[in-house]
């Protein structure tokens, strides 16, 4: 037996060292099943060690003697626990008889052996290693014979993994702890005592799953701390089971029996350890480690006593915040990472507020609104807030999900809101998870953010003078193009609450801060704990929460130790969209499917038909409407689910519709001109079908030299419009939309302006090269004060006058295709425009005429239908906009 895991090695050896070894099947399992018992003359017929409290056999039902009877096979393995301390025997006789019933009844239910011995440890367990359902699964009887527990295995299950032995042994060795300590236990306090079951039941139930999690997490190489916060963990689990009634029975028992109950265990451990060959040193790790355990057990009851869960009324805590407290539907949220945490703690916890769920989809309302006019303020939303969500499919239903996050939310709303909640939930303890929104809306600064958490810290304390905090700071992210200062405001204010929060407490209501920043793997360059740079993933929630438990016990000795991140965690769902759904609208083309649940988005793909490229867009919904469009015109769609970081489905099958909008055509006539600090917009009302119920005209003006900017704008319902507010020396485009009862229809572009600037300077050497006998290249000097430039084109061969091209361009280049009978036929000059002034027009140029041809050469199709370049012909006749460029950019001039 000394040398169980060396033999057992070579049996593994001998089973999957020869190459022919899969084909003798079920045979050979037998074969090497018999060997492993074969090696191992048993110690069954040995007496047990002199004094010992338990005492433990191992071996093959062969030379079980009298245990044999309990075995199908010779070769089936058995575990025998003996308990012949004769002072306790009829208490382990007792408690043998009850654990065997019990898992006889888990059995009859459906559970494997394993799974009944893993239940057991997760009723009892005190969160050092939690045991994970499904974690030992191994078949078998369990028996009470005399003063033993034993434990048969078929040989058909024995495994020759060192996991499987080492879950076989962790559950077994657990199951008898909890025997050996309640025994021993039961004596200290006599016949009919009312303590001696709650306080028995809970301490020993407690150390065997201790035990058994002690070796799980040792034998998956795991960190398992030492014996004083195994201690503390073991406190906490126990004491609320008897605080109050039982409470003093406990302690007594802790100070007189205690260190005789570890040695005992001690003792057990070391025995049965030198039986299993190198798997038994970490019995006799545990062993060791728990030297200072008795005292530490008895020092943190005490401690208990004194107050720190010493309630029958569970902590209240309310947890305030934003989107990433709230979390979105399919997600885990660290609020429950936290909530599983006070459990593993065994800390009595009632989570309060007025919502209990995440934030759910938007649903699908149909195309864009029309936007409000110049000058009219809209009225906030009176719609509640989205908190309806579901989470993630593991989370279990009795997960207390108050709280009092919402998505979106800033310091500033909540110090006029938190007051009365407070005065409502009246929580004991309040986690503030907020001001990121403040500062990443532009909605207060640094200081500001500052001024609105202190604020909410005093309205929540006026309405309970004795609260405690748990303020965080707000995690950096990484930088969003053109919000450098959204970096520095961070910083700021991360610096600035570090330095205040000591301030902020007073005797009756402390407040410890959180280091949410520090905790969140998260900077300016990378961000792994976050899906979108920003809101937790799986492994954020985990960080967070972390944070926080980390504040709550070092800063109010709540729960008895934090535990490391796991090195795994979940991973989201990803599922495919299905039934996709095309149809023509009075808008354009709407796009549905079923929704997917968890899905952080979607992202549609469309494209025109007979086109190759696809354009892609993301929504948050399951409809995607297409609104730019002419009629007759036939879209492609396909949509995939998007969980941006967490991953993105397949695309679903392409689904097809035609166009048949009733929008109205753009204005006619948009003329723009610059002003010092904004532009000046006149057009001519839009004439043709569906102009007949014109609702508005919305101006569309969007900062070209602003990476990311958002599209700014106006409405109006006459025919003029100017809009101030705009930035001196940058470059605006600027594009006009009909809305009618239809929606919003195709916009017409305008030239754009340069905010500021008069008449630009007639650019400079313009230079000409012949790329094909059809096609030009222009290459010339801008200026910064230009918006856009013009390229005149004249044909010398037919004496016509010089004419400009469709489209402004918005680069000091431009190529010009389709010159028959040949490039040599024209001359090319540039203008420069803001707005509607223009510069004057540079000097014309033009290829030099070819040498003389001695052969035909290939040119297109006079017709100029090109047929490897549909997408850029329809892009030069004005019918779709260029998927290189802006949509609205390249979409139809007014």
């Amino acid at each position: 037996m000394l040398t169980l895991l060396v033999s057992l090695a070579l049996v593994l050896g001998t089973v999957t060292g020869s190459a022919s070894a899969q084909g003798a099947g079920t045979r050979d399992s037998a074969a090497a099943a018999a060997a492993l018992c074969g090696t191992h003359a048993t110690s069954f017929s040995t007496p047990g060690e002199e004094g010992a409290p338990m005492t433990a056999r191992l071996g093959c039902a062969k030379d079980a003697g009298g245990l044999r009877a309990l075995a199908a096979n010779d070769d089936d393995l058995v575990l025998a626990f003996d308990f012949p301390a004769a002072g306790r025997r009829q208490q382990a006789r007792d408690l043998t008889a009850a654990v065997v019933a019990e898992t006889r009844a888990d059995q009859d239910a459906g559970m494997s052996l394993g799974a009944a011995f893993t239940q057991r440890a997760r009723e009892h367990g005190v969160g050092i290693y939690p045991t994970q359902q499904g974690s030992a699964e191994f078949r078998g009887t369990v028996h009470a014979v005399d003063d033993s527990l034993v434990v048969v295995t078929p040989m058909d299950v024995i495994g020759f993994e060192e996991t499987w032995w080492q879950k076989f042994i962790a559950s077994g060795v657990g199951v008898a702890v909890s025997i050996l300590v309640g025994a021993g236990c039961l004596v200290t306090f006599g016949p009919g005592a009312p303590a001696a079951a709650p306080v028995c039941g809970a301490v020993s139930g407690a150390l065997g799953s201790l035990t058994t999690e002690i070796l799980n997490a040792a034998f998956d190489g795991k960190s398992v701390a030492d014996g004083t916060v195994w201690a503390d963990a073991v406190a906490a689990s126990v004491w609320p089971a008897v605080a109050g009634a039982f409470g003093g029975a406990l302690l007594n028992w802790a100070a007189s029996s205690g260190p005789t109950a570890i040695a005992e265990l001690q003792t057990a451990l070391r025995n049965f350890g030198t039986k299993l060959g190198n798997l038994g040193n970490t019995l006799g790790f545990m062993a060791n480690a728990l030297n200072p355990f008795a005292p530490r057990l008895l020092d943190s009851l005490r401690r208990l006593q004194r107050g720190v869960g010493n309630s029958s009324v569970p902590l209240r805590v309310l947890v305030v915040g934003d989107s990433m407290t709230q979390g979105m539907e399919g997600d885990w949220t660290w609020r429950y990472r936290l909530w599983e945490w006070f459990r593993n703690q065994h800390v009595a916890v009632d989570f309060v507020g007025p919502y209990r769920g995440t934030k759910q989809p938007d649903a699908p309302n149909g195309p864009p609104g029309p936007p409000p006019l110049q000058g009219e303020i809209e009225n906030p939303s009176a719609v509640p807030p989205p908190v309806d969500g579901a989470y993630a499919q593991g989370v279990p239903a009795g997960f207390d999900s108050d709280h009092f996050a919402v998505w979106g939310r800033q310091a500033a709303q909540d110090k006029d809101l938190i007051g009365p909640v407070v005065a409502q939930y009246r929580p004991d303890l309040v986690l503030f998870g907020i001001g990121f929104n403040d500062m990443g809306w532009l909605v207060s600064d640094a200081p500001g953010t500052l001024e609105s958490v202190k604020a909410m810290v005093d309205r929540a304390r006026a309405a309970k003078p004795d609260l405690r905090f748990a303020v965080a700071n707000v995690p950096m992210r990484p930088l969003i193009e053109g919000r450098q200062d959204l970096i520095v405001k961070t910083r700021q204010y991360n610096t600035l609450l570090a330095k205040a929060i000591p301030s902020w407490s007073t005797p009756a209501s402390p407040v410890e801060p959180v280091d949410w920043e520090g905790a969140y793997s998260c900077d300016t360059n990378t961000c792994p704990a976050a899906y979108d740079n920003l809101h937790p993933n799986a492994l954020g929630e985990f960080q967070i929460a972390s944070a926080f438990e980390r504040t709550l016990h070092d800063g109010y000795g709540i729960g008895q130790f934090v535990p490391s991140i796991p090195g795994t965690v979940p991973r989201r769902p990803v599922l495919p969209v299905n039934s996709v759904v095309a149809e023509s609208a009075p808008s354009g083309v709407k796009v549905t499917w079923t929704p997917v649940f968890g899905a952080r988005g979607y992202t549609v793909r469309y494209r025109l038909a007979g086109l190759t490229e696809w354009n892609e867009a993301r929504v948050w919904t399951n409809r995607y409407d297409t609104t730019w469009t002419e009629d007759g015109w036939t879209w492609e769609y396909q949509v995939r689910t998007d969980n941006d970081g967490d991953g993105e489905s397949v695309w679903s099958g392409t689904v097809t519709a035609t166009a048949h909008p009733e929008t109205a055509a753009p204005p006619r006539n948009i003329v723009t001109r610059a002003t010092a600090t904004g532009v000046d917009v006149s057009w001519d009302a839009a004439t043709g079908p569906h102009t007949d119920g014109i609702d508005r005209y919305q101006i569309i003006t969007w900062d070209r030299d602003v990476p990311g900017a958002y599209i700014g704008g106006t409405a109006v319902r006459g025919t003029s419009v100017h809009i101030d507010g705009l930035v001196p020396g940058h470059h605006y485009l600027v594009a006009l939309v009909t809305w009618n009862r239809a929606g919003g229809g195709m916009p017409g572009v305008a030239r754009s302006v340069t905010i500021g600037a008069g008449v630009p300077p007639v650019p400079a050497n313009l230079r000409i090269a012949s790329v094909d006998p059809t096609t030009v290249q222009l290459n010339w000097q801008g200026s910064p004060e230009a918006a856009g430039y013009r390229v005149w084109v004249r044909n010398v061969s037919d004496h016509s006058p010089v004419s400009p091209e469709p489209y402004v361009t918005d680069t000091p280049d431009h190529r010009i295709a389709f010159l028959f009978p040949g490039n040599w036929n024209y001359e090319f000059c540039v203008t420069a425009i803001n707005g509607a002034s223009e510069s004057a027009r540079t000097p014309c140029v033009s290829v030099p005429l070819p040498p003389p041809s001695t052969g035909t050469a290939q040119l297109p199709s006079a017709g100029g239908e090109s047929p490897t370049a549909p997408e850029d012909l329809l892009v030069r006749r004005g019918q779709l906009a260029d998927p290189r460029r802006d949509l609205v950019a390249a979409a139809p001039a007014g």
